[in-house]
């Protein structure tokens, strides 16, 4: 689980003898402790922390899909060739 912080927090332990720091504006994973405590479940409810489950393969897919063009058309595949300039000044000047 990652999660986003939108401050300076500090969690403590459940026994008190341990105390985690989450530092303003940061992403990324916690120890499992720290997900269980009450303090925790208050920060995500007041909206202090946001929380994730999404992986970098999840973003590397949706990210792979085509895109919808803005005019409605059909999606824009990659073709991974250039256009030639005189093909790019029709396409922008009709």
């Amino acid at each position: 689980m990652y999660l986003f912080s939108k401050r300076n927090i500090v969690i403590p332990s459940p026994d008190g003898g341990l105390q985690y720091r989450i530092p303003r504006d940061y992403i990324g994973p916690v120890p499992d402790w720290v997900t269980k405590t009450d303090y925790f479940a208050a920060l995500v409810a007041d909206g202090k922390l946001l929380l994730t489950t999404g992986t970098d393969k999840d973003i590397d897919k949706k990210a792979a899909k085509p895109v919808a063009s803005r005019r409605g058309g059909k999606p824009e595949e990659e073709s991974g060739e250039k256009e030639t300039p005189e093909a790019e000044k029709k396409r922008k000047h009709p």
